[in-house]
């Protein structure tokens, strides 16, 4: 007989809560669907956003517009006309001038982003054991802009090196006979020479014994270029001790053909065969040595870069997942902000105290609401990214939607507390702008999380924005699975920051 009032007051109590939540959640959604105007900016304000970056940025305009000042009748500007192509990666030729004043001008009205002065008389350094100077002159502002004008200066000032050190390696070798031609030539010097010796013609062996001694010491030289190369990158050691059989039988054979010149009127074929022996282990150790390019000498190394990312990543695409992260972080820590702050400003906490209505069931109705109108919204923006920006999704669906909650939960946690702090609507509104702004620097939106230093980036790790950047990223560009530290970090600050709201309300609500 007890047990029909119990059963009928747990049903009664249940009743009531269930009352109270889907009053909380009907007044919240009707606050907001009652604004059309402000849905249908939500939706389509970031789509036409996204869509015009797309549209409009030109990764060619990133190459930097720049002209070259030096002295009218100097070697520099048929140099900038023959290294156009080289240069091309790194600026774009703006042309040569004369006039620094005038090219000064170009750069303060805007028409180029750089100028390359190059020094008056490069030679009276470099000659007195001093490197030449090439000032470079820019107007940027920007730290990143700035940092790519130094990159590029660094990389086309190493190409110009590389360029006239090439060329001195050039001419340097074009006093030496090719590896190949010079054994040839000296094998048929050292049968002339064996033919004059037989004929006992001194003149002629005299003759023949210069231009070998001349020959030979070419051959040593490149050998030993080749073997100074072959230490230098590290070459093993099988490599390295074949480059040095060559280079000592090249020693012994250039020592010997210059013996050769000390005793002319001495020379016999038993001269001669020594010599030519010692040829012959020339030939056979350097069978596999030519004479070097100097593009090998000077750049031993080319770069191929390969991206293991199936395809590549646009502009567009990869700054897309972080700006709805972004946006939907800010979107219902508003709503959550401004929520609390208005219901004390309307008396409904006097309300929820007389109810009695529990912190708990207040902030389960709000988060009902925001949540429905926060997944409503991701739905349209992510479909609209993947049909109208053609923005990738290679990964699972699945992955993206629970990270999207779990983002919004954190999100809405933290515009509760931020609601709970706020004395007015402004200091909500401000609070709410601060986490927008926290977001865009310290979110990962524009920089990298590693380029922040211990503890600042504490303030990273505190915002939902910063794993959902991540987990959109990870799970539509490169078709990961979420990073485990991000899942741990997202439910980390929706317990904290959900816990943190219920505190603080239940201590408004004065609630033991």
């Amino acid at each position: 007989m007890t047990s029909t009032p119990q059963r009928s007051r747990s049903v009664s109590r249940v009743w009531t809560a269930m009352v109270q939540l889907l009053g909380i959640v009907r007044k919240e959604l009707s606050e907001i669907v009652r604004q059309p105007r402000l849905l249908v900016v939500m939706v389509l304000g970031p789509f036409l956003v996204l869509l015009l970056f797309a549209a409009g940025f030109d990764q060619q305009q990133t190459v930097l517009r720049t002209i070259f000042v030096g002295p009218a009748d100097g070697p520099y500007e048929a140099s900038v006309d023959d290294f156009t192509d080289e240069l091309r990666r790194y600026v774009d030729s703006a042309g040569y001038s004369s006039d620094v004043v005038a090219a000064t001008a170009l750069l303060d009205s805007g028409e180029v982003d750089l100028i390359v002065v190059f020094p008056e008389d490069p030679a009276d350094a470099v000659l007195s054991g001093e490197q030449a100077t090439i000032d470079v002159l820019h107007d940027k502002i920007d730290p990143i802009a700035q940092t790519t004008v130094e990159v590029s200066v660094q990389v086309a000032v190493q190409e110009l090196n590389a360029t006239i050190l090439e060329t001195v390696v050039g001419e340097a070798q074009a006093a030496l006979v090719p590896y190949t031609d010079n054994v040839d030539e000296a094998a048929s010097l050292v049968s002339e020479l064996g033919e004059a010796v037989a004929a006992g013609d001194d003149a002629e062996v005299a003759r023949i014994a210069n231009e070998l001694s001349v020959s030979a010491n070419s051959l040593s030289a490149i050998t030993e270029v080749s073997e100074s190369l072959a230490i230098r990158l590290g070459a093993g050691d099988d490599e390295l001790a074949e480059f040095g059989e060559l280079s000592q039988s090249a020693r012994d054979f250039e020592a010997a053909a210059s013996s050769l010149g000390g005793i002319v009127d001495e020379i016999g074929q038993d001269d001669v065969e020594s010599v030519e022996a010692l040829l012959d282990l020339v030939t056979e150790n350097g069978a596999e040595v030519t004479t070097l390019d100097p593009r090998v000498i000077v750049r031993p190394f080319r770069s191929e870069t390969a991206n293991i990312q199936r395809e590549q990543v646009g502009i567009e695409s990869f700054f897309a997942p972080a700006a709805i992260a972004l946006l939907l972080q800010h979107m219902v820590l508003t709503f959550a902000a401004m929520s609390l702050v208005s219901d004390r400003a309307l008396g409904l906490f006097e309300v929820f105290r007389v109810g009695p209505v529990g912190p708990g069931r207040v902030l389960l109705g709000k988060f009902v609401s925001f949540l429905a109108i926060g997944a409503a919204v991701g739905a349209a923006l992510f479909a609209a990214l993947r049909f109208g920006l053609d923005i990738p999704m290679r990964g699972s669906p699945t992955a993206l939607v629970l990270g999207g909650l779990g983002l919004l939960v954190a999100a809405i946690g933290l515009g509760s507390v931020l609601s709970l702090i706020a004395r007015s609507d402004t200091q909500a509104v401000q609070y709410a702008l601060l986490a927008l702004l926290a977001g865009l620097f310290f979110g990962g939106f524009f920089l990298d999380l590693d380029s922040f230093r211990y503890p600042f980036k504490a303030v990273s790790w505190a915002l939902p924005v910063t794993y959902g950047t991540n987990i959109f990223r990870d799970v539509m560009l490169r078709g990961d699975d979420p990073a485990t530290a991000d899942v741990i970090g997202l439910a980390a600050a929706s317990i904290v920051y959900c816990g943190g709201a219920w505190l603080l309300l239940a201590r408004r609500l004065r609630v033991t």
